[in-house]
């Protein structure tokens, strides 16, 4: 039987998890036996294979172990045109992202995954290698999970990693006036869903769809790099690794540092930033009552937004500011630091200065035209 005729279902559990064992070697950051990964001590004296995997984390009592978790569903997070190999290497992208929106180095990950009976084997393997190449990416050795069988993938990863306790980036623990900056630009992988999406419905309809054809080709004509890039950052994206460590590094006595990565839109993270900061401040004054509840305020002219991003909306009849503030899954970090940081920042990383925090108890936006609108909350969720 030829190989791309293989199904997993011919080989069972029991080979799928000698593939991924003997695929894991090829990883520098996986399968290894003894190593000082970024300051913990790790043995990992059975690795992947065993029941479990024994590693012996020697950190000091000053440090916390991170750990996150996500799943990952076919026909939720996986877009018709995403290849297998990308959908191994978004689980650990996800979770990944996490831990460095927390500064954390990162020690491990764990995958558990549900598959079709019927898949190919080759499509596995790509599966896999996605897995392991972004293991290697982001050096995070895969050290175990589980398989099973369901009627489309789920992918749920686990990643485990370190942090010092006074180094740790949370989502709270900035000040009125504090400057609210993104890591990079937004809305792109939202742009490459909406081009997906109309390309599939292009693809599977049976009848001529004249409105939904022409709609590409001018979004192509503005600008077919832009396209090509925000479909390649739906189908590919990164995790901001460094830019967590530059981060965290800043955060100290003098500085102030909080973070949060952007998964589900930027405009639901800023309420969850707010919503963090007032359940962990209650009260600011000797009466036990709180004088002001902190707000966000930004700026739509300062949003790294080019002109051909608008237009191409504009063609697709989709306000650009609902990509940007609303989709998510670009997996940029969101963060605050003190205005005294930005200069220092500045010569470490990219980001941009998009606001600031207020003492109102809201999130707003001033639009270009000089008005002030509240920014809605809504995101991409679950079980809605």
């Amino acid at each position: 039987m030829k190989s791309s005729q293989i199904k997993v279902s011919d080989i069972g559990e029991k080979g799928l998890i000698e593939r991924i064992i003997e695929r894991s070697k090829t990883c520098s950051a996986c399968g290894v036996n003894s190593m000082d990964h970024k300051g913990a001590v790790l043995d990992f004296a059975t690795s992947i294979g065993d029941d479990s995997a024994l590693t012996d984390i020697r950190i000091d009592d000053n440090s916390y172990l991170v750990s996150s978790s996500d799943m990952l569903i076919e026909s939720s997070h996986f877009p018709y045109e995403m290849s297998y190999f990308q959908m191994g290497y978004k689980s650990v992208v996800v979770n990944v992202s996490d831990l460095a929106s927390m500064g954390a180095d990162n020690i491990g990950f764990l995958l558990n995954m549900a598959i079709p009976k019927d898949m190919l084997l080759e499509d596995f393997d790509d599966l896999i290698c996605g897995v392991i190449r972004a293991c290697d990416n982001y050096d995070i050795p895969l050290i175990g999970g589980d398989t099973n069988q369901a009627n489309e993938i789920i992918l749920s990863g686990t990643a485990i990693g370190q942090v010092h306790k006074d180094k740790a980036l949370m989502k709270y623990g900035f000040e009125v006036g504090d400057l609210v900056c993104i890591s990079g630009e937004l809305g792109l992988a939202a742009l490459g869903f909406e081009l997906l999406n109309l390309k599939q419905i292009l693809n599977n309809n049976l009848f001529e769809m004249v409105d939904i054809e022409e709609k590409i080709k001018k979004a192509y004509e503005i600008d077919s790099t832009l396209c090509d890039m925000a479909i390649f950052k739906a189908l590919k994206p990164e995790a901001k690794y460094g830019e967590g460590h530059i981060l965290r590094d800043c955060n100290n006595n003098e500085n102030r540092v909080s973070a949060t990565d952007i998964t589900d839109g930027i405009a639901s993270e800023f309420y969850e930033i707010l919503n963090s900061d007032k359940s962990h401040f209650l009260f600011d004054n000797e009466e036990n009552e709180r004088t002001y509840a902190k707000g966000i305020r930004i700026y739509e002219d300062k949003l790294p937004v080019e002109d051909e991003f608008k237009q191409i909306a504009n063609v697709l009849g989709i306000d650009y500011l609902d990509l940007f503030l609303h989709v998510g899954e670009d997996f940029e970090l969101v963060f605050t630091i003190n205005k005294e940081l930005k200069e220092q920042l500045s010569s470490d990383m990219n980001f941009y200065v998009i606001g600031e925090i207020t003492d109102n108890d809201t999130v707003e936006m001033v639009l270009s035209n000089g008005d002030m609108e509240k920014i809605s909350p809504r995101g991409y969720q679950h079980l809605e």
